[in-house]
């Protein structure tokens, strides 16, 4: 029962979609795309919230990633987050999480369609190893000029290495709100999420609980910068969190303040 809870423990590990790659996909949609380009951002953020439940311990910590894409067809980057996750778990505890990921993303107008697969690599670690593969599919579709909506599968059969099979599946909305301003370098938007995730057993028969998810935050954009506030919940107890994580304070609702900024080599031209 010991290595089951720890087994369980472990898989909470896991973190969401690379930010880089972006859960509502591109801002918008262009006529036109370069036939090469880079894309790459840094996020300051006041926590790491991962599938609505907590990777930093609730402390503040440094996001990053970096992009090629390639005939408005192929991409490939990476994404990393520092960790911090509660201490006196007995579970590895890497310090550094670094996501690889390779998928094809085209856009038709108004719909664009991405899908691919990420590797998740945990550095640092003191106890296993955690490392696995998860492929996903996101569609994008741009309704008008103020509202986009999209959703997001992903699934793998050896969910954090320990041959459990996992599936999370999400829809988005983002609202760009009217302009308050004459200054086209300024925006302002309305975001949301509500998904479900399923977790299987693992070799032991130890069973992780389903849970829904849900966020919803506004944002502020300037040029490269972007300042978002959100607000994360799920279904999932404290007592539940206590059972299955041996710490009431991964889960839970929970705010997060985050300041990004991205930018792209056809943008710096």
């Amino acid at each position: 029962m010991k290595n089951a809870i720890k087994a369980s423990s472990i898989a909470w590990l896991a973190a969401c979609a690379p930010a880089a790659a972006g859960d509502l996909g591109e801002s918008g949609y262009q006529l036109t795309k370069p036939d090469f380009d880079a894309a790459f951002g840094v996020t300051f953020a006041s926590q790491y919230i991962a599938r609505g439940v907590a990777q930093s311990d609730g402390k503040p910590g440094i996001q990053g990633y970096g992009e090629v894409r390639l005939f408005d067809w192929f991409y490939a980057g990476a994404w990393a987050a520092s960790l911090k996750l509660p201490e006196s778990k007995g579970l590895t505890n890497p310090a550094l999480e670094v996501d690889a990921y390779i998928g094809v993303r085209h856009t038709w107008d108004r719909l664009t369609l991405d899908g691919g697969v990420i590797y998740f690599w945990y550095a640092g670690e003191t106890n296993g190893n955690i490392d696995y593969w998860e492929p996903y599919f996101r569609p994008t579709f741009q309704v008008n000029d103020w509202l986009t909506v999209g959703a997001l599968l992903r699934a793998t059969d050896n969910f954090v290495n320990q041959g459990v099979k996992e599936a999370y599946l999400l829809g988005n909305a983002k609202i760009k709100l009217p302009s308050l301003t004459s200054n086209p370098d300024v925006g302002s938007y309305l975001s949301g999420e509500f998904g479900r995730r399923w977790i299987g057993k693992n070799d032991t028969g130890f069973n992780f609980p389903d849970y829904y998810v849900w966020n919803l935050g506004a944002g502020l954009t300037y040029k490269a910068m972007t300042l978002d506030v959100r607000y994360w919940d799920t279904t999932l107890s404290r007592r539940e969190c206590a059972a299955f994580l041996n710490d009431r304070s991964w889960c839970g609702d929970r705010y997060l303040v985050s300041l990004s900024f991205d930018t792209t080599l056809s943008a710096l031209r």
